[in-house]
């Protein structure tokens, strides 16, 4: 009888986990593998882990708790900030975030030299300046004379901090899976305790954007587990990696694939946001002009225009949206987003977290077609045969603004040629496509080929476990 192999899932806080609880990820794992888990300490004393524990209960032999200081995680922090200025030119994307940061909300030209330009700047001097003293740290821990042993003390402090080590002698694990936002200091530390104990590290970022948009991976794993096959060409330049070593396994949302047909019922169009409400007001109000120009097209007569920004609890941003709505009727918020309880949110029970969740899934799976800016609902709507119209206007275009983000973040500038993604750059062309799809709606079928939404026959725990054995095979190759 085959020995079951033990694989070791580390996470750096309890809502890393939500979708892969949401989708049975560890029931699929613990049917062939014996599967341990570890999580800070402190996360395992919340009433959250108490919900969640129950469903795994059958899924894990056994849940070890790790010691995560506030110095290590801040220690991760500062890291991840320095090596985004350290690496900037290897990067657009590292580019984009470091002058969002300097410049994001000013509605700065991407022509930073202009009159205007200094005009704004001139004119938000204070905000400016206190961003510059928030941003100088890392900007001098990335330079070349401070970076390489500053580094070095700083990893020291992590290991310290995060005692992932002492996980590994208690579960003897054939191989890691550590589940990644961006690189915090438990990544760092999770890589490093097993690469001393010669056991194969698995990495998922578990976002779309997170392999590609954060900062250079400081620890490599022996496999970096990524979204699509784009997204692994840009990261084995980012990452240093060989392209042998980043697999494509697709989202563990879609697996398989979540193709949903076009029915009376499909009469809702998502208005999804990623940049401040505020920003996305220009394309709105055009959204809603021509819903109100078309109104006797008989799919605009049924239609609900659902308006789902970026989740967010700050105030300012709330009563900017609630106010929106009630100037323009035609348009409603999404409940989850009014009440600032999304399934993103980490303050959200389990039971919460995952009932949101199923609601943005009837959101999309009931929608004519979708509106959205460079968000992560473009992967999931184009998953299920939804056309995507992404609004980036191209004039007046600034520093943090769509057609930024668009042309210079590595997992966007591949939309342009995705199949059932169209980008409106200005007002006549996002007016023309509304009508079209409008008149003539439609299904456009996924390109599965891996480009850019990967599926196959298999599940996606099915494609990790896969990846899982590889990296035990190669091993013990080694060995002989």
């Amino acid at each position: 009888m085959a020995v079951r192999k033990k694989i070791l899932v580390v996470a750096g806080n309890l809502s890393h986990l939500d979708q892969f609880v949401i989708h049975g990820f560890f029931k699929e794992l613990s049917e062939s593998a014996t599967v341990y888990l570890t999580l800070p300490e402190e996360d395992l004393a919340t009433e959250r882990w108490a919900e969640v524990a129950k469903i795994l209960d059958d899924s894990i032999t056994e849940v070890i708790p790790y010691r995560y200081s506030a110095r290590a995680k801040t220690a991760g922090y500062q890291l991840g900030a320095a090596l985004t200025y350290r690496h900037r030119k290897r990067s657009e994307s590292y580019q984009v975030r470091i002058l969002e940061s300097l410049f994001g909300g000013f509605e700065m030209p991407i022509k930073k030299l202009s009159r205007r330009s200094l005009s704004i700047l001139f004119s938000n001097r204070r905000d400016f300046i206190g961003r510059v003293v928030h941003e100088f740290p890392a900007m001098v821990r990335g330079t070349r004379i401070f970076f390489g042993l500053w580094s070095k003390f700083v990893s020291r402090k992590i290991s310290a901090g995060c005692e992932i080590s002492q996980v590994l002698e208690i579960c003897k694990p054939d191989a890691t899976i550590t589940l990644m936002q961006r690189q915090a200091a438990f990544v760092i530390a999770s890589i490093d305790a097993a690469e001393k104990k010669r056991v194969p590290t698995l990495l998922i970022p578990y976002k779309w954007d997170n392999a590609s948009s954060k900062s250079p991976l400081i620890k490599t794993p022996t496999r970096l587990l990524v979204y699509n096959s784009a997204i692994k060409d840009v990261c084995a330049w980012l990452h240093r990696m060989s392209p042998n070593t980043i697999v494509a396994v697709g989202s563990v949302e879609i697996s398989r694939g979540r193709m949903c047909g076009i029915n009376e019922n499909s009469i809702v169009v998502p208005l999804i946001g990623h940049t401040p409400p505020i920003f996305s007001k220009p394309w709105l109000e055009h959204v809603n002009l021509v819903f109100g120009k078309f109104s006797d097209i008989a799919s605009c007569k049924k239609s609900r225009l659902v308006w789902r920004p970026y989740p967010t609890a700050d105030k300012k941003n709330l009563d900017f949206m609630r106010e929106f709505v009630r100037e323009h009727p035609r348009i409603e918020l999404d409940s989850d987003i009014a009440a600032a309880a999304s399934h993103r949110s980490s303050k959200l029970s389990f039971a919460d977290t995952q009932a949101a969740y199923f609601r943005y899934v009837s959101l999309l799976e009931s929608s004519l077609f979708v509106i959205s800016e460079g968000t992560s609902v473009i992967v999931d709507a184009r998953a299920r045969g939804l056309a995507v119209i992404y609004p980036a206007f191209k004039e007046n275009a600034f520093v943090g603004s769509q057609w930024h983000r668009l042309n210079t973040s590595n997992h966007l500038k591949g939309l342009r040629e995705t199949t059932g993604v169209f980008i409106a750059e200005d007002e006549q062309e996002l007016e023309r496509l509304l009508v079209d799809f409008l008149t003539n709606p439609r299904r456009i079928p996924p390109d599965n080929s891996g480009e850019n939404i990967f599926v196959d026959k298999r599940s996606y725990a099915q494609r990790v476990l896969d990846v899982v054995d590889d990296v035990i095979a190669e091993k013990l190759a080694k060995a002989s």
